[in-house]
């Protein structure tokens, strides 16, 4: 069973009923000697105590202080994961054969957050250039990011106005200790195996960027393996999709033709009518329905079917619906209707009217 310590007034009580045993007409009251010494030696015994349940709960991974969990973890093999910046593409103009080298800086108008280019880029025969740059603070907050970007000092005969292409993506907070808990306990209940399914995982895993990974062997036949894998606020970066093949292909003993890549999203919409109690207006239940069908439609993983049910439900549990009706879907939504294609179901946007 599971190591308790005794509290502060049990010790306490032991030793005056010892003292009152060992000498029957001794005092042992409140404001008595032997009650001070007593305190002082209880409050100390119990410290002890506490530093043993501390000690007992640091044996075990899931109930360590996070920096336990982190130094046994490493011991095993098993690396907390470190933030990584996000990625775009900037589409930059000027002179042809004027050339943007490696290491620019470049800044984003509206955030002020600043990028640097991943590699140098030469202006074309049409004016225009694109390259890749990586932005200088680490973290999802700057995923998604669109819009207007200035050289800082951009090399003569370039324009310092750029833009993304596109958004930013993969950019990925610390590991969650949860996650690194989760990864640690994974590989104490399944060994590595040089080659089983559950490797390819765990190696997807062990790369900055990945937050969940499903794997497909023999999707393509024989000596084959897939692995889709997905970041923590959507789709990975090219970047992580090629540094995690990179690292799955050095892992692995055995000789196997590895893909890894994204899934496909497949936004889906909602649409429902409702009858609210009343002193509930249906502005307020229309925020809360978008949070949880944000919530639900999020937990879904890459392949997973969206039952109308766990719409219907979802929309049950909001306070103030009496009643429901789900217009669209009209059923269950596959992931993808091209069995070739991993599809995965993202979160759109739900609208709710009043039933009448």
């Amino acid at each position: 069973m599971a190591f308790s310590g005794r509290s502060l007034d049990a010790i306490l009580q032991q030793i005056l009923r010892d003292i009152r045993n060992l000498q029957s007409e001794a005092d042992i009251g409140p404001d008595s000697d032997n009650y001070v010494r007593s305190a002082a030696v209880a409050s100390a015994i119990e410290g002890l105590y506490q530093k043993l349940a501390w000690l007992y709960r640091q044996i075990f991974p899931d109930t360590a202080d996070e920096a336990e969990l982190v130094r046994t973890a490493a011991l095993r093999g098993v690396l907390r994961k470190d933030p990584v910046a996000a990625t775009g593409t900037a589409a930059l103009k000027g002179t042809p054969g004027v050339e943007l080298l490696l290491g620019a800086a470049l800044k984003h108008v509206v955030t002020g957050e600043l990028f640097t280019a991943k590699s140098s880029a030469k202006i074309g025969t049409d004016g225009t250039a694109s390259v890749l740059v990586e932005a200088q603070t680490v973290g999802v907050a700057l995923n998604e990011l669109t819009g207007a970007l200035v050289l800082t000092s951009p090399p003569l005969g370039m324009d310092s106005a750029a833009a993304f292409t596109g958004k930013t993506t993969g950019g990925e907070d610390q590991e969650k200790i949860e996650s690194l808990l989760a990864r640690y306990l994974d590989i104490i209940q399944s060994p590595p195996a040089g080659g089983a399914d559950y490797d390819y995982r765990r190696w997807a895993l062990e790369v900055e960027g990945v937050a969940d990974a499903l794997v497909l062997p023999r999707r393509r036949g024989g000596g084959t393996v897939d692995i889709v894998i997905t970041a923590s606020t959507g789709t990975p970066s090219a970047e992580v999709i090629a540094t995690c093949l990179a690292y799955i292909q050095s892992q692995c003993s055995v000789i196997a033709d590895v893909w890894v890549y994204a899934p496909i999203n497949r936004t889906v919409d909602s649409t429902a009518k409702v009858e609210l109690a009343p002193d509930f207006k249906l502005a307020d239940v229309q925020e809360a329905a978008q949070k949880a069908y944000n919530i639900l439609l999020g937990a879904l993983k890459p392949g997973d079917t969206l039952k109308r049910s766990q719409i219907e439900a979802m929309i049950n549990n909001l306070a103030g619906v009496l009643d429901r009706s789900v217009t669209a879907p009209s059923g269950n939504v596959s992931a993808s209707d091209d069995p070739k294609i991993i599809g995965w179901i993202r979160p759109g946007v739900i609208t709710l009217g009043l039933l009448q």
